[in-house]
């Protein structure tokens, strides 16, 4: 009896140092169901694919753990547009925690025209939209790239924070133009008409 005692206790052990300690979990996600999620994150990186088959995208919830801490937190993703429409633009927004630097952005097919960010916010711009993938930070592990940076600091195991990535919606503004602009061309054909 002693002996499957001591048996089971080594089993845990050995489970316990063999697993390495996972970090940022994933606590979960929400946003479309069309839309799938494979987390990569380990201890100090933020790590996940995001597959969109709707452009509303998706919110990830992740908890910090002790590993975390110890600098920086390192950011990558990759997003694949599963749809084949265009993307003009894309949007990372945090909550409950910064972005300390920017990393890489780089396009599967098309051309980034432009990438500005603040402590919340990493807006690409595509030149003439991306209709395949794209990799934020250094997801592939390549030379000459980087991750994108989380500030942890004053941060503690436990607390929890967004990251919400998705095709940014069209302003109202943007919609109302081409209509404006049809109907001006409407009016001035008239006018020649008439």
């Amino acid at each position: 009896m002693k002996f499957l005692k001591f048996a089971a206790a080594a089993a845990v052990t050995a489970l316990a140092f063999s697993n390495p300690a996972n970090a940022a979990l994933l606590l979960g996600s929400t946003g479309s169901s069309l839309n799938t999620v494979t987390n990569y994150s380990q201890a100090g990186l933020v790590s996940f694919d995001l597959e969109l088959l709707d452009f509303s995208g998706a919110r990830l919830n992740f908890v910090l753990e002790e590993a975390d801490l110890a600098g920086p937190l390192s950011l990558n993703a990759i997003i694949m547009n599963l749809r084949g429409l265009s993307m003009p633009n894309f949007n990372f927004d945090l909550q409950g925690i910064a972005f300390a630097g920017a990393g890489s952005v780089t396009a599967g097919f098309g051309t980034i025209g432009s990438v500005s960010h603040t402590a919340s916010n990493a807006n690409i711009a595509f030149a003439q939209g991306e209709t395949t993938d794209f990799y934020f930070g250094n997801p592939l592990e390549l030379n000459g790239y980087s991750n994108w940076l989380l500030d942890t600091t004053g941060m503690r195991a436990g607390d929890t924070f967004s990251i919400t990535a998705q095709v940014p919606e069209p302003s109202t503004l943007a919609l109302l133009l081409p209509m404006l602009g049809m109907a001006g061309f409407m009016a001035k054909r008239r006018r020649k008409q008439g």
